[in-house]
């Protein structure tokens, strides 16, 4: 009589904590999670704002501004990229595994194409802080790396080298409320720890730095994560795609300076 009624006691714990229960040989039970919730454990709904790129062979590098993932209980995964000309890029995985911080997807489709490749995500509750993975589009290689705009958090490691890249050219500085000006040279500077600084010469030879850390590296271009000018207070992503001999061959940002919206558009000669 005591060994049912301890039974019974552990059924209704479990029907409450959301487990099952298994009797066994000599009267003994085992709590077993139950399937919801295992599949509520799964599951993810995240959403981050920031900037990164897409990379497919034969297609030119498309930026990334924002994605969304969402899993279902039986692991089926989405996910959304919005890219910087506003079209929406989605793709559909399974689920392979979910930690605190961190979740592996593994690609099935993207819209109509077949994928392969595994995404690598880390998140805070429900933010999502960045998106890493390699695989295939339709057999191309393709590669996507997003980090969200925001320093409060802990960004993935860089593989960051000093190096100082500099060059002529052309382009545009707009600053809300005021005329565009004209850009004749511009440099950037990057520390071995990640910290560096973009500069742009005006053609009246006046000079705009920005401060800021790299978040991304490749073989063809640098990402920052700008977050000062001057003594001015500065927020916004600075993409430099540089070549040989440390020459810059395009630089793309915006952001705000005290709070007023400004873009570099800069092509090097």
């Amino acid at each position: 009589m005591k060994v049912r009624s301890t039974l019974a006691a552990s059924v209704a714990l479990a029907l409450l904590s959301g487990t099952i229960v298994t009797a066994v040989a000599g009267g003994a039970s085992i709590l077993l999670p139950s399937p919801s919730a295992v599949a509520q454990q799964a599951t993810l709904n995240l959403a981050g704002e920031g900037e990164g790129t897409l990379s497919l062979r034969g297609r030119p590098n498309q930026i990334i501004t924002f994605v969304t993932v969402a899993s279902r209980p039986n692991r089926q995964t989405n996910i959304s990229l919005r890219l910087a000309d506003g079209n929406l890029m989605q793709w559909t995985g399974r689920l392979l595994s979910r930690k605190a911080t961190e979740a592996r997807i593994r690609l099935t489709n993207a819209g109509m194409a077949d994928a392969t490749g595994t995404l690598t995500l880390r998140f805070q509750g429900d933010r999502l802080i960045s998106l890493i993975g390699n695989g295939s589009i339709d057999s191309q290689p393709m590669s996507v790396r997003f980090t969200i705009g925001d320093d409060s958090v802990n960004r993935p490691p860089t593989t960051a080298t000093a190096r100082t890249l500099a060059q002529s050219g052309r382009g545009i500085f707009g600053l809300q409320g005021r005329p565009n000006r004209p850009i004749t040279f511009a440099s950037a500077s990057i520390q071995a720890n990640g910290q560096a600084e973009l500069s742009i010469r005006l053609n009246d030879g006046s000079l705009i730095s920005f401060g800021g850390q790299q978040t991304h590296q490749n073989a063809y271009e640098i990402v920052l994560n700008l977050t000062s000018s001057g003594m001015a207070d500065a927020r916004g992503t600075a993409n430099i795609r540089y070549g040989a001999n440390n020459s810059i061959k395009e630089i793309v940002a915006n952001g705000t300076m005290d709070g007023q919206s400004f873009f570099i558009q800069f092509t090097g000669q």
